[in-house]
């Protein structure tokens, strides 16, 4: 299997994986670079999230044209190709449906580091883009971008997140970080004042999360739970 292949695969599995982690529903999508090449591939708009095949990846260039497949590509894909021009160091940009962040977008709370998982994200609130329209155009995907910042996510209000890194498996890992972050804080927050991490806490803690043993772990682990549910044998 070529390298291309083996990150279609990839790609797929960790689409799958996001929806079984009910962070993408019928909508949603994730990319990835293509080394050494100025091309990147990205599931398609049509096939649901839960059953798309490495066959179904398409490859698009930075100008959002599709340059493989047959299937339309995602309508926000300003999203992906403006991020991937203002952040080179960026390899993979996931777009999530995931209820939680959009619950704190919605009530106008920070989402601001107070658990373990949070750690990844901090110091400090994960930026807002505030526009809750979808990213159709490209000024749209630059702002998204500035959201960004030289940050690991943004949340899009009322809508949903993006998430990048630096591979799929970090980028899929911070995802679900990203969403349980905003869990344990919006369940926290029925309870009385929140106890948030401090600088030296944060610094800690993060260190030990962006280890890849970490990453890997839980990568291992969705693709476990994902395959014993059946939605990984015709990949």
């Amino acid at each position: 299997m070529s390298e291309i292949e083996e990150l279609k695969k990839k790609l797929a599995m960790a689409c799958r994986m996001l929806c079984f982690a009910e962070l993408v529903d019928y909508s949603g999508h994730i990319s990835v670079r293509i080394p050494g090449m100025k091309r990147f591939l990205v599931n398609p708009h049509p096939i649901s999230r839960a059953e798309v095949k490495a066959t179904d990846i398409l490859a698009f260039d930075l100008e959002g044209n599709r340059v493989e497949g047959k299937w339309n590509l995602p309508s926000e894909l300003p999203m992906h190709t403006r991020t991937y021009r203002a952040r080179e160091d960026v390899q993979c940009v996931a777009h999530l449906h995931n209820r939680m962040v959009v619950v704190l977008s919605m009530a106008d709370r920070p989402l601001i580091p107070a658990s373990n998982p949070g750690a990844l994200f901090g110091p400090g609130a994960i930026p807002v883009y505030q526009d809750p329209a979808l990213i159709h155009t490209n000024e749209q995907g630059d702002e998204v971008a500035r959201t960004v910042g030289a940050g690991d996510a943004a949340i899009l209000r009322g809508h949903g997140s993006i998430v990048v890194g630096n591979s799929i498996e970090w980028t899929f890992a911070a995802c679900i970080d990203l969403e349980e972050s905003a869990t344990r804080l919006c369940f926290a927050s029925m309870l009385g004042p929140v106890r948030f991490y401090t600088d030296d806490e944060l610094r800690r803690v993060a260190k030990g999360r962006r280890r890849m043993p970490v990453i890997q772990k839980i990568w291992d682990h969705y693709v476990a739970k994902t395959k014993l549910a059946g939605l990984m044998d015709d990949l």
